[in-house]
Order: C-alpha cells, then structure tokens, then sequence
C-alpha cells in the first residue's frame, strides 16, 4: 500500500538523525582516540585514572550508537508499516518535545542568569542564545506535531494490530492506553543512561546532601533501577509502579526546598567548589574564567521548574488513565449456565 507522506517525512526525519548520531559516535571515537594517545606520555600527578577522558569518550559514542540503532530499526518498522514502529515514534517524539522544550527555555534563560562578560556586546550574546533556542524550539515542535499526528485515528488505522484473541500482557488484563506505553519506554530508555555516570568521578547532589566515590556511584546505580522497575511496571500496569512515580516525581520540589534554605545553599556552593576543582584538573586555568551560570541555586530552580511541568504532564497522563491499572472485573456467568458445585 502507498505510504501516506506523514509516514514518510517521518522516516527521513528519522533518518537525518540517525545519520547526525553516527556522525557523533564517529566524532567521539576519534576524540577519544586521540586523548588516549595524549594521555599516554603525561605525567602530571592527580588522583584520577589517566585514561577517564577517552573512556568517558568511548561511553558517549556507545550512547550515540545505541540511540542510532533504535532510530533506524524504527525507520525500517515505519516503512513496513508495523504497529510497534508508531509507538517507538512516539516515544521517540515525546523525547524530542520535552528535551527541545527544555533546552529552549534554558538558552531564553542562559543571558539573564549569565554576568555580563567584559569584551563582549550583551546583544550580541542575547541574540546567539536566542538563536540557539529558537533551534530547539523548532526540534520541539517537531516532537509536538508528531505526537499529535501519530495519534490521529486516521494514522493509527494505518498499523494493522495484530489480530489475536489472547489477553493483553497486562497485570490488569486491559489493554494498555498509548500515552502509558510511551510514558513506560521513556522510563526504561533513560534508566540505563544513569550508569553512564559511573564513569564519572564527579560528586552528586541529593537533598542538601554531596555524595562522592563509591556513595555517588551506589545512587546512580540505585536511580537506574528504580527507573527501569517503574518503567517495566507501567508497562505491564501495575497499580503500585504507577503510585511510585507520584512518590518518585516529588524529589524535584524537595531538591527546590532545600535549595531555598541557608543550609541548601551554602551546601550546593561547597558542591559547585568540588566540581570545579575536578574540572581544573583537566582544563587549564584561564587568567579570566568565565563565571558558571549554573553554579548558582537560582539557575538550578529555574531547571527544576521546567522540570516539573514535564512530570506534571507525565502525571496528568498516569492519573487520567488510573483505570486501566486496576483489574478487569470478572464477565457474569452466562444465562442458563449452572455455577460449579464443590465437591
């Protein structure tokens, strides 16, 4: 059958970025060959491997590779038209939307958070931040058109669903709405991303509280499998995975109490000061260091915020489906059929 041109646009869309992230991996494998091949002769103390950089590197272009494959294993589903490739466009679109959306406000926000640098023009700056948010702003509205096109019931009677009499592979035995689905694979999709920070020797900051070395390392390992448990759970609509997400989504606005108080603050500036010790031992100090616009509480509540307008939708989207977490009830015994006797 004759694609529709929707479908179409969005494989070459798919594709684009597929080949965008090959670049990428091709770009971080030479980068970290040649910091490998850098490191070999230096002898300059410091308490970290030397060989971090090409391995944070090569982790970043095993990241890009992965997310590769996925783009064009759907591209290929797109194009026989199987009813799994529109829900991993949705996937695929909702990331776009909120990580467009967010990077976009963070460019329109950067100049004010930012000091004015001497040397430079200020309107000069405002406009390249500007510009750059008008990129993401664009790549959002591609993940919002998508969303909104791949929902359509003209669209989705494209995809045949495959015609089976069993139950949904549910919990509940009710099938399972799409919003739920995509919501289910954004969580099992950025779980695993947590681990990349295992890599990293940098600290973590929770609640007023820094962690570091193995205590860092442990709670990137125990938010990878809280994600990836709740991802799983919603996936097969499970009352209790769908509460933990509520309980989940309220680390953002105690992260934003905490950095409203005296203690919170004078505990993110002794975080910030640890992390910028760590980047000066592998940037040379500049005679005139530009101040880090996040490096100030302000800039990680404005963060937060945008943060939580997308769990809020997240959470609209789990409330307005609560019914299909619970079981379906039993169908009635049909007319002139006794009940079973015991015995």
């Amino acid at each position: 059958m004759n694609r529709p041109v929707g479908v179409v646009l969005t494989a070459i869309l798919l594709g684009l970025l597929a080949a965008f992230l090959l670049l990428g991996m091709a770009f971080m494998v030479l980068t970290g060959f040649l910091a490998l091949h850098g490191m070999a002769g230096s002898q300059s103390p410091s308490p970290l491997p030397p060989s971090l950089i090409p391995i944070l590197f090569f982790g970043m272009s095993l990241a890009c590779d992965a997310l590769a494959v996925w783009l064009i294993l759907t591209l290929v589903g797109l194009i026989r038209l199987r009813s799994w490739a529109r829900y991993s466009v949705l996937v695929i679109a909702a990331l776009m939307a909120g990580f467009g959306a967010v990077s976009a406000v963070t460019f329109v926000a950067m100049p004010f958070l930012m000091p004015n640098q001497p040397g430079t023009e200020p309107q000069t700056v405002h406009a390249m931040f500007f510009v750059i948010a008008a990129v993401y702003a664009v790549f959002a509205l591609l993940g919002v058109v998508l969303l909104v096109y791949y929902n359509f019931p003209t669209t989705r009677a494209i995809f045949p669903q495959s015609a089976t009499l069993d139950p949904p592979n549910t919990s509940t035995g009710r099938p399972r709405p799409t919003a739920v689905t995509v919501i289910s694979w954004i969580y099992l999709i950025c779980g695993p991303f947590s681990l990349l920070y295992l890599f990293l020797p940098m600290p973590t900051f929770l609640f007023g509280f820094i962690f570091s070395g193995v205590k860092a390392h442990v709670l990137y390992i125990v938010i990878a499998l809280v994600t990836v448990a709740i991802g799983y759970g919603l996936l097969r609509l499970r009352n209790s995975a769908r509460l933990a997400v509520f309980w989940w989504s309220a680390v953002c606005p105690v992260n934003i109490l905490v950095l409203l108080t005296p203690w919170g603050k004078r505990q993110f500036n002794e975080y910030m000061a640890i992390v910028n010790s760590f980047n000066t031992r592998y940037f040379p100090a500049q005679p005139t260091p530009t101040p880090n616009f996040a490096a100030s509480p302000a800039a990680i509540i404005v963060f937060s915020l945008m943060a939580m307008v997308c769990i809020g939708v997240v959470l609209w989207f789990l409330h307005r489906h609560r019914v299909a977490f619970t079981p379906l009830p039993s169908s009635p015994l049909a007319p002139g059929i006794p009940e079973p006797t015991v015995g």
